[in-house]
């Protein structure tokens, strides 16, 4: 992962902690980000605040989790990764997902960068 952006690299390492600090650490004060699932947009909200709501939901909803990097490509502020996420369901959830449930698929994330945070993510599975 040499040529990815290092606020990238902190940002997903923070990720797979469950450091959700360390994330926002990385993040502008008005970053964008959504999460699109199978072709439908499930979330879109601007902000660091909106962003840790959300942040602080998805680390306390897993027991453990990691975003595995299978690919990348950079071109100039953009980084466009393939991920693998696996996770442990920490609790029973709404959507049917049940406490000690792993989770595996795959997905993509773009990040793009500038003044070295990161300003717009984009997560899609």
């Amino acid at each position: 992962m040499r040529d990815l952006p290092e606020v990238v690299v902190r940002y997903l390492s923070a990720y797979n902690k469950r450091d959700v600090e360390g994330m926002l650490a990385c993040l502008s004060e008005d970053v964008s980000f959504r999460n699109i699932s199978s072709g439908s947009e499930t979330v879109e909200l601007t902000g660091r605040a909106a962003f840790e709501k959300l942040a602080r939901q998805g680390a306390a909803a897993f027991s453990a989790r990691r975003q595995s990097v299978l690919n990348y490509i950079v071109v100039d502020d953009l980084s466009v990764l393939d991920i693998e996420f696996t996770a442990t369901v920490a609790q029973d959830m709404e959507n049917g997902w049940r406490a000690g449930q792993e989770l595996r698929f795959s997905g993509a994330s773009a990040f793009t960068v500038r003044d070295g945070l990161i300003v717009r993510l984009v997560d899609e599975s």
